[in-house]
């Protein structure tokens, strides 16, 4: 619509009105020229628009469809799919879980056969859900436990949530794992990433503590001095502050 206004207003210099029984004529000639040059590029703007559209159409169409049905199909994914492999996992999880909390260990490990499935097999099974990533965690913990520590290094490194205080204290233990393995400079490392993922109170001074510890086997004194008094500065309320000041007592005194 608009396009036909400006083309006949383009063409057409003069327009008579009739007010009060009068004709006025307008000489369109004389308004501004530039009012017609904006006219007609909006005019061009709005022709180019439309052959646009109509050369793309099949293509547009296509595209919002594409966009409808993967949106669809990933909800029919979470819904019908996910949701309930989730809920089957954490059914599967439950007697394992059992065992590993009354120290069956090998039993949470292995499982019962077909009464139930072991740690090892909810998380292989249900991979992706947060039950197989508890499942790992348990495993690993079990498998500290037994002594294995690969094994259990493998377990908890294949943990994956949001969950800070799992997190830190499943990278705490694989340092725990690294020092039985007598892989001191990787305990070191993972001791100071768990620090850091957890940041408070509860579990930080714990991996200062160990990592300070690891440090002096090192004969990284002064760098094991730096953690203790993080510990005794930053950390007074937790309870490795009470015990920290013999640990720096001694690396003080090895120096």
């Amino acid at each position: 619509m608009w396009s036909l206004c400006a083309r006949l207003l383009y063409k057409r210099r003069s327009i008579n009105f009739w007010i009060h029984n009068k004709e006025i004529k307008i000489d369109m000639s004389k308004q501004n020229g530039n009012q017609f040059e904006e006219f007609e590029q909006v005019d061009q703007a709005l022709v180019e628009g439309e052959r646009f559209v109509e050369k793309h159409l099949n293509k547009i169409l296509i595209a919002v469809g594409a966009v409808v049905l993967l949106g669809l199909a990933v909800y029919a994914y979470v819904k019908f799919y996910q949701e309930p492999r989730a809920e089957k996992a954490y059914a599967s999880l439950y007697v394992s879980e059992n065992n590993f909390i009354l120290g069956n260990d090998s039993l949470a490990i292995a499982g019962e056969g077909v009464a139930s499935k072991g740690l090892r097999q909810v998380a292989d099974e249900y991979s992706g859900t947060s039950a197989a990533s508890v499942a790992h965690v348990y495993a690993g913990i079990a498998l500290y436990e037994e002594g294995k520590y690969e094994e259990a290094i493998a377990e908890l490194k294949e943990f994956e949530g949001d969950d800070v205080y799992v997190a830190s204290s499943a990278v705490r233990l694989i340092g725990d794992c690294y020092v039985q393995l007598g892989k001191l400079e990787e305990a070191l490392s993972a001791y100071k990433k768990a620090g850091d993922m957890a940041s408070n109170p509860a579990i930080t001074p714990s991996c200062l503590l160990k990592a300070g510890r690891v440090c002096e086997k090192l004969g990284k004194k002064d760098e094991a001095i730096t953690l203790y008094e993080e510990i005794k500065n930053e950390y007074y309320t937790a309870p490795e502050a009470n015990t920290v000041e013999a640990d720096l007592l001694r690396a003080k005194a090895l120096k």
